[in-house]
C-alpha cells in the first residue's frame, strides 16, 4: 500500500471550505478530547477509553449537533467527524500501550498542521487518471499534477 500525493487547485471558495472542514475536525477531536478527560474524574462510568469515545461520538452525533450553536457543523460531512474520532481513539490507545512510548493526546491548535481525512463509507473508491480527482462527500476537485494511471483509495487526507 502507498499514497499519492497531490496539490489541488482551488479556487477561493474551495479554500475557505477546506479551511472550514480542518476546522471542524480540529473541533471535533477536542471536543472529543475534553469531553474524555472529565469523564476520567466520575466514578460511576466504567470501562476503556475506547467505550467511552463511543458514547461520546453518539452525544455529539444525537445531541451536539442538534444544540443551536453547534448548527454549523451540519453543513459539513459527517465523514469528517467520524474520522477525528476514529483518529482521537487511535491517539488513546497509543498512549495506552506500554511498548509505545506515546504522550498523552493534547488539544490540536489552529496553527498547528490543519488536516482532515474522509472516507468512502461504501469502501474502496476508484480513482481515474487525470487532472481532476472526485473525492467522497466532497466532490469533484482540480489537480496541478495529473494522476498517471487508474487507482483505488479507501481514505483521502486533505492538509494545507
Amino acid at each position: 500500500m502507498y499514497a499519492i500525493k497531490r496539490e489541488l487547485k482551488l479556487n477561493n471558495k474551495e479554500k475557505s471550505f477546506f479551511a472550514g472542514c480542518a476546522g471542524f475536525s480540529r473541533f471535533v477531536y477536542n471536543h472529543g478530547l475534553s469531553l474524555l478527560k472529565s469523564t476520567w474524574d466520575i466514578p460511576e462510568i466504567s470501562g476503556s477509553d475506547s467505550k467511552r469515545l463511543d458514547a461520546i461520538k453518539k452525544v455529539f452525533t444525537n445531541i451536539t449537533k442538534k444544540q443551536t450553536e453547534y448548527l454549523w457543523t451540519n453543513k459539513y460531512s459527517s465523514r469528517i467527524y467520524q474520522n477525528a474520532f476514529r483518529d482521537l481513539k487511535k491517539a488513546f490507545s497509543r498512549w495506552r500501550e506500554p511498548k509505545i512510548k506515546a504522550d498523552l493526546p493534547r488539544f490540536k491548535k489552529k496553527k498547528d498542521h490543519c488536516s482532515f481525512t474522509v472516507d468512502s463509507s461504501n469502501g474502496k473508491v476508484l480513482v481515474k487518471e487525470g487532472k481532476k480527482i472526485k473525492i467522497p462527500t466532497l466532490g469533484t476537485f482540480r489537480l496541478k499534477e495529473a494522476i498517471p494511471y487508474n487507482c483505488v483509495s479507501q481514505t483521502f487526507t486533505i492538509s494545507r
